[in-house]
């Protein structure tokens, strides 16, 4: 069968569209697309003691909390679907803690069970893990400074993962304040969006100044200032990060694929895209730890994809 414009259109939009998942990375391996689970299940247990006395009453001593397995499943796809497949596999038979980062977790786990299902002469591989969680104890206030360096570490990785998709695009554009920014007004043009004023100016403004204000010994429980300018920042970047995401992912969908300025501005927009949505889970969870550090309130996460 001939692949007909139609076709080409309606695949590359559906392989930008994988992108939309923010990535887990699991030791070396990250995951992305189709490979990201769509339910992780975590929870627990607080284990107790419970003493019963004479005429009905008791006494319940909190013995500690027991953390249930992470639970997660997804679907590797395409020539390296096996590759990758084995990849979880022999961290397994290592038997080696290794660093799990996604869905607002930051932890060092190990896998105790993995399993995948060979299908599509390889192609198309479902997965199934099992991840033992370490021990957890409650957020003492004076550790914030910790907090404070998780916090510092996620704005850097946001702000990299921005400067790089904004690099990438001006290598691809050759100009991005050029016709290939835009095609016939079917979309917001790159050049609007990534030029001097524009929104990921923006984020790139915000997201320096909340790691420059976030260091491994600031403790910012005792610092309220820097806290309130923490938050500021990290609501700038959510705000400005969920119109980036808004805007590129009406784009994708406006576009229509008909010549190679249009390929190539879809290209565009699928890597800033692809950058926004992974940067949001990070400032997500950078305004997580933060209201934390300080005992304040959350108001639910900052950037949404929807």
């Amino acid at each position: 069968m001939s692949l007909t414009l139609l076709n080409a259109e309606t695949a590359i939009g559906s392989i930008g569209r994988l992108w939309a998942s923010a990535p887990i990375t699991i030791g070396p391996l990250t995951l992305s697309g189709l490979e990201v689970p769509q339910v992780i299940r975590d929870g627990g247990t607080q284990q107790v003691a419970v003493h019963r006395l004479p005429g009905g009453n008791r006494i319940i001593d909190a013995v500690g909390n027991d953390p249930d397995r992470l639970e997660l499943s997804g679907t590797f796809v395409g020539p390296t679907a096996i590759t990758r497949a084995r990849m979880l596999r022999q961290m397994r038979i290592a038997g080696l803690p290794v660093m799990f980062t996604g869905a607002g977790l930051s932890l060092t786990v190990r896998i105790v069970q993995y399993s995948y299902d060979y299908q599509q002469k390889g192609v198309v591989i479902p997965y199934r893990l099992v991840l033992e969680q370490p021990p957890q104890v409650p957020v003492a206030s004076g550790i914030t400074s910790g907090l404070s360096a998780l916090i510092g570490n996620d704005a850097a990785s946001a702000l990299s993962g921005i400067t790089g998709a904004l690099g990438d695009v001006a290598t691809v554009a050759g100009d991005v304040t050029g016709q290939i920014s835009t095609v016939m007004g079917q979309v917001t043009p790159i050049a609007d969006m990534a030029g001097a004023g524009g929104v990921f100016a923006g984020i790139q403004d915000n997201l320096g100044m909340v790691g420059g204000l976030s260091g491994a010994g600031v403790n910012l429980a005792s610092v309220p200032g820097s806290a309130a300018s923490l938050v500021s920042g990290l609501e700038s970047a959510g705000g400005g990060l969920t119109t980036a995401i808004s805007q590129t992912g009406a784009n994708l969908d406006g576009i229509s694929l008909n010549n190679a300025t249009a390929l190539s501005t879809l290209t565009q927009n699928a890597e800033l895209h692809n950058a926004s949505v992974t940067s949001g889970a990070l400032v997500n969870r950078a305004y997580a730890n933060t209201i934390t550090a300080t005992d304040g309130t959350q108001n639910g996460p900052l950037v949404t994809t929807q």
